[in-house]
């Protein structure tokens, strides 16, 4: 059965915000602060803005070497979300909005968040720390039915702390992002469910989900504050696939879920999810197909503007393809020391951009063919979409909220991925072959030949 895959890091996922372009006032807000044990060589702000799948960055040059300025223009009373990364510790996803001043001071292992704006930031920021702190354990379901219910009383627990400080829509939507990973959570141990003799799975999963999930899941208002946030998106997402199954007990797939959140949501609702279901669904590699007919049905019937316009601009890179000849898509990336790493830089190199997801087949072959050459010539970049692994050759970069439209720019859809970037900036090779087949043969001839051009 076809799941629509996540595109979000395991501990605070990928934050899509696009909201109706009506106007409204703005006014500045302002992000400064400093840390006293970590000296900093590059921050990155991003933020979501009206409309914008994807964000937003720009990068500070830390002129002193412990602190950080940014002065963004925001709608007033309307909070978007933000994402601050400093490298190591420093790192932190909040709401922001026009007229908001916080300061951030890294202080030994925590953040100290102050100023006009930092209730709502001290409060995500801890729910996320002790809900960081539940081990989601493979293996056992009952085992991760009580770490995601724990994480849930950890989000009721903030939620009431500071409900009194915070306003009703931005206490709404911090309600749906602190329990928007827990629910999705709950919704995706119904696929993990072992079969047993006494009977059929599909019976098994149709009573564990009635008994067991559907109690878990809190009321969570469905609205188009709410769905603001990824997190709760994704969990209504993956409700949507998880309730067609159980009514209908066959296998779903990329059209089945489309056509079930499109019959159950309306308005803005309803754009939004079917949107982002379809972003996923590019970066996921779903059948071509179905993807299609869903985009083109989507586009002939979404009402909000953002939605329509961020769709159609996928589809036509999609259309267009990633082929040899073509500009390699740009992209700036924080490594783990805070320096920021750009395709740009290495203009006059052979680049091989290598997208990996935990233990990676490839990497002994990758080893033998980095051997081949000049650190000179040849730049290898392993792009993470989770945690660093150790033995990479070459530079490693792990991506974030801000940074992982990459994958959907590069249309990586499995891992490993490979792509060879000439010296020109362009597109010289997409998906060689499999290095793990032939000791790298085949690729380090593709990167030879690149280097002559």
């Amino acid at each position: 059965m076809c799941l629509l895959k996540r595109l979000l890091m395991p501990l605070i996922g990928s934050i899509l915000i696009f909201l109706p372009l009506v106007a409204i006032s703005q006014d500045l807000a302002v992000i400064t602060g400093r840390t006293d044990n970590h000296r900093l060589q590059k921050v990155s702000l991003a933020w979501w803005q009206d409309g914008n799948f994807v964000p937003v960055t720009i990068f500070n040059e830390v002129s002193v070497a412990d602190s950080f300025n940014f002065h963004i223009t925001l709608p007033v009373n309307k909070p978007v979300f933000f994402y601050l990364d400093g490298g190591s510790d420093v790192v932190l996803l909040g709401l922001i909005m026009g007229g908001d001043s916080i300061y951030i001071l890294k202080q030994n292992d925590s953040l100290l968040v102050s100023g006009k704006g930092a209730r709502v930031n001290t409060a995500m920021y801890l729910a996320q720390r002790l809900q960081d702190r539940v081990a989601l354990q493979k293996g056992r379901v009952e085992n991760q039915l009580e770490a995601a219910g724990l994480q849930l009383a950890i989000a009721k627990q903030i939620l009431l702390q500071y409900k009194d400080s915070l306003s009703p829509s931005v206490s709404m939507l911090m309600k749906a992002h602190l329990m928007g990973g827990p629910m999705q959570q709950l919704t995706g141990i119904l696929w993990q469910l072992p079969p047993a003799p006494d009977s059929t799975l599909e019976e098994r999963q149709v009573t564990f989900y009635r008994e067991k999930i559907l109690p878990l899941l809190p009321d969570v208002e469905i609205n188009d504050i709410t769905v603001m946030s990824t997190r709760f998106s994704n969990y209504l997402i993956q409700k949507a696939e998880a309730d067609f199954y159980i009514q209908h007990r066959f296998e779903c797939n990329t059209k089945a879920v489309y056509e079930w959140v499109k019959q159950h949501y309306g308005g803005k609702v309803r754009d939004k999810l079917l949107a982002q279901a379809l972003m996923q669904g590019y970066a996921s590699g779903n059948q071509p197909e179905d993807q299609d007919w869903c985009v083109r049905d989507f586009l002939g019937m979404v009402q909000d503007s953002s939605c329509k316009q961020a769709i159609a601009r996928i589809y036509g890179k999609s259309r267009k393809g990633l082929s040899r000849g073509n500009q390699a898509p740009s992209f700036n990336i924080t490594d783990p020391t805070g320096k920021n790493v750009s395709l740009q830089q290495f203009l006059g190199k052979v680049v091989l951009l290598h997208f990996y997801d935990s233990k990676d087949p490839v990497l002994p072959a990758l080893q033998e063919i980095k051997s081949c050459f000049k650190d000179t010539e040849v730049c290898f970049l392993n792009i993470g979409n989770g945690a660093m692994e150790a033995g990479f050759t070459g530079l490693q970069l792990v991506l974030n909220e801000a940074t992982r439209a990459v994958l959907s720019q590069y249309e990586v859809n499995r891992y490993p991925s490979l792509i060879v970037v000439g010296k020109d900036g362009k597109i010289f090779a997409v998906k060689p072959p499999d290095p793990a087949t032939d000791h790298g043969t085949a690729l380090t001839n593709i990167i030879y030949e690149a280097l002559l051009q």
